[in-house]
């Protein structure tokens, strides 16, 4: 073994449990921080392995401690090529170490024990308190975390329900564009329409104004027509003045007929058939007069109108004349077709009255007699005839 000085030292082995105590008493003392100070310089007491000088000052520094091996174990700071005297002293006795150790050593190990324990107990109080507080804000933060995770699940509940209800008025919303769009197509083709009915319509409003042009200008002409007609018809008035007679402006009758009330009479002595004198008296727009009892109203009027007529009396011995009285499908009918139920004779025939006898009498429709023409008073044609 080398010493401090370099030259080599016989060393004697420590062996036995005092000799490891003693070794990590003393490695104890070295690798502890606060007991560095006090274990760095300890007085050991002289042994047979110490260094000369060192014995000479009563001191053991790092320099000159020597570490025994354990038992079986090498040395560990012997040199490799010292082996052979390395062996040999681990062969010797343990009882050597401690019969060298001095009583001061002895004191100085247990107060770096007490600095060790210290120094661990107040490592383990460290730990110790460190870890209540951090079980503290592990608790807080769990805490924390369980609050977050209500107030998210929450959050999140309350964001799912609005999700929802946005996706539904999304979908209503969906749902009334396209009903926009729709009601938008059918407006644009309502549109389309209207503007085709209005290009139509302001076609048609062109063309009527040309037609209201066309329509003034014929409007014009007919006006200067009606002007002329107008004068024309006075001078016709005038001229047809001495051709009626008039008991008032609203009853005329033209000249040659017999005005009774609101009709004229007209006798014509030309002796014909019945159908021959309806003819005749179309001609001169009228019919065979219609009457009850023509001579209770209008016998009078005829030989005052007609002395003529009594030259008729050597062909009859009573001088009669065609009424518009008839027997047609089974029924007597007047010439406008209506029914005459007071005449009760019956089979074919026509009828004729009597002016002296005041009788209507049955007659062969081809029989030849004067005939008596009936038509309704008219108004004067120029209304401010004032000549009754």
């Amino acid at each position: 073994m080398l010493t401090a000085a370099g030259t080599p030292k016989e060393t004697t082995g420590l062996g036995g449990e005092a000799g490891l105590a003693q070794t990590a008493e003393i490695w104890g003392c070295v690798c502890m921080p606060a007991a560095s100070q006090t274990c760095g310089h300890l007085p050991l007491p002289r042994t047979h392995f110490s260094d000369p000088e060192a014995d000479e000052d009563g001191e053991l520094t790092y320099e000159n401690v020597q570490v025994p091996p354990g038992p079986g174990g090498p040395s560990i700071l012997a040199p490799s090529g010292l082996g052979n005297n390395t062996g040999a002293q681990t062969e010797q006795p343990t009882a050597a170490w401690s019969s060298a150790t001095s009583p001061a050593a002895r004191r100085i190990l247990p107060r770096c024990a007490r600095y060790f324990l210290l120094g661990l107990l107040l490592t383990c109080l460290l730990l110790g308190v460190a870890a209540i507080c951090l079980g503290m804000r592990y608790l807080q933060v769990s805490r924390q975390l369980q609050q977050m995770s209500r107030v998210l699940e929450a959050t999140n509940s309350t964001l799912r329900q609005q999700l929802r209800l946005k996706i539904t008025q999304l979908g209503q919303r969906e749902e009334d564009l396209q009903g926009s769009r729709k009601e938008l197509a059918q407006s644009k083709e309502t549109l389309q329409m209207e503007q085709k009915i209005c290009q139509t319509t302001r076609e048609e409003l062109q063309a009527c104004q040309l037609d209201r042009k066309t329509t003034d200008e014929a409007l014009k002409n007919k006006e200067v027509q009606r002007i002329n007609l107008e004068r024309r018809l006075r001078s016709m008035q005038d001229t047809l003045k001495p051709f009626f007679t008039c008991s008032s402006p609203d009853t005329c009758c033209p000249v040659g007929w017999i005005l009774n009330e609101r009709s004229c009479f007209y006798i014509s002595v030309d002796e014909r058939s019945w159908e021959e004198s309806q003819s005749h008296c179309k001609s001169l727009s009228s019919n065979l007069a219609k009457m009850t009892d023509i001579l209770y109203s209008y016998g009078r009027y005829f030989h005052a109108y007609y002395p003529g007529s009594k030259a008729l009396t050597h062909r009859n011995s009573l001088e009669s004349y065609w009424i518009g009285l008839r027997y047609q499908n089974n029924f007597w009918k007047w010439t406008d077709g209506t029914r005459y139920t007071a005449f009760f004779a019956r089979g074919p025939g026509c009828v004729k009255v009597e002016s002296k006898t005041h009788h209507m009498e049955k007659e062969d429709c081809h029989a030849s007699l004067p005939s008596l023409c009936e038509m309704a008073a008219f108004k004067h044609p120029d209304e401010d005839y004032a000549g009754y």
